[in-house]
């Protein structure tokens, strides 16, 4: 990893719940060095890595940190706390609200993640609201969540609404203008990324934890490690943090192996979780035990391509992802060829919500957005590969 700038090197070095006196060492030597601060700033937030930064260096390195960024670091890490917890009271509302009228929900990733892989709720970056529900619950959900002053977002015709609740797994509620947003899931992916674990399954083994003083359900060790793992893949392992906080979590799982395993066969997710934890081996230096990583990855295929993702992981924020690119991705990382080619015959012709806000059709021509998606890609990518042609022949 020395090939990767020393702010990237630096990101890496803090992504940890605790610092080894190596750690701290290497943490320091870094620093040292000629640093372009507001790259490293930029650079955390996208990754959302601020919380870390601010602890890790405040408490082993803080006399290496120039006045003005410290002050900087701080107050975002004091902003992020603010919000962390005000998001926290309203994920328990929200959840109790549910529980009252009998909806079975499942707080995850947020707060809830950060306090389960940190030990602490304030060290990931704090963003929405989510929780799993089963599907058949959506309409009381739904009620439940307008009665405490939230709107779907966007609003849906009963016809786009029955489309997106069996092709798709998640809808936003807003409210105080965007300032809380509840991201509430039905599954844990959409059809168009396949992935063989049913939220039911997921719901039927939920733990009960506690969060900012009161306690709430969330998946087990087991389906939180496996999730994160899909959820990185899904998006490409855009951000440092999601390999962070899969790294935290293996520390935590030397005696789940078995049940995680056959959970991850099930889920014909064997790539899926492999890449995630060569990576985790790459960039943490977690110790993967030998005997997993032979039924997991024996040929060392996802090893090797854990290194090519790490180096595209500091290009994401430059990088749009184009739909044949993920396309390959899906090819490399899901355990079956069909379900990789079944996936992208979905992205191409389901329809989605940008379709719905990009035409609007009565419920009766409710079927056409089937030929409208395609086409409107096509659209899209080809804008997008003349700007990045006109940009390349520019340079």
């Amino acid at each position: 990893m020395n090939d990767l700038r020393p702010e990237q090197q630096i990101l890496i070095a803090i992504g940890r719940r605790q610092l080894s006196e190596s750690d701290v060492e290497s943490l320091r030597r870094l620093l040292a060095l000629n640093i372009d601060w507001h790259h490293l700033l930029e650079t955390a937030r996208f990754h959302g890595l601020i919380p870390l930064l601010q602890r890790n260096t405040t408490v082993h390195a803080s006399d290496l940190i120039p006045p003005n960024f410290r002050t900087r670091l701080k107050r975002e890490a004091v902003e992020n706390t603010q919000s962390v917890l005000y998001l926290s009271a309203k994920a328990i509302e929200v959840s109790k609200a549910l529980d009252e009228v009998g909806v079975s929900n499942a707080c995850f990733k947020g707060p809830l993640l950060s306090e389960l892989a940190y030990g602490d709720l304030a060290l990931r970056q704090a963003g929405d609201i989510d929780l799993l529900i089963g599907r058949e619950n959506f309409q009381t959900a739904k009620r439940v969540l307008e009665s405490l002053g939230f709107e779907m977002y966007p609003r849906l015709m009963p016809t786009q609404l029955r489309s997106h609740l069996g092709f798709h797994c998640e809808i936003q509620f807003m409210r105080d203008d965007w300032f809380t947003v509840v991201d509430l899931h039905w599954g844990l992916t959409p059809r168009s990324f396949i992935f063989a674990v049913s939220g039911e399954e997921v719901m039927s083994r939920l733990q009960t934890v506690s969060l900012a003083g009161s306690t709430v359900k969330t998946f087990s060790p087991e389906d939180l490690l496996l999730y994160q793992a899909m959820h990185g893949a899904k998006h490409l392992w855009k951000k440092l943090e999601w390999v962070s906080s899969v790294a935290e979590l293996l520390r935590q799982c030397d005696n789940l192996w078995p049940t995680i395993l056959e959970r991850t066969r099930r889920a014909r997710a064997t790539k899926i979780l492999s890449l995630a934890l060569r990576l985790a081996e790459l960039v943490y230096e977690v110790s993967l035990q030998p005997e997993v990583m032979l039924v997991l990855d024996r040929d060392e295929s996802m090893k090797r391509f854990a290194r090519k993702t790490l180096n595209d992981i500091f290009d994401a924020r430059q990088k749009r992802t184009e739909s044949t690119e993920s396309n390959i991705y899906n090819l490399k990382i899901m355990d079956r060829r069909r379900d990789a080619i079944r996936s992208a015959l979905r992205a191409a012709f389901v329809p989605t919500l940008s379709d719905w806000e990009a035409l609007s059709l009565p419920s009766s021509l409710h079927s056409l957005y089937y030929a409208y998606r395609p086409l409107r890609l096509s659209k899209v990518y080809s804008l997008s590969l003349i700007h990045r042609l006109t940009r390349n022949a520019a340079r």
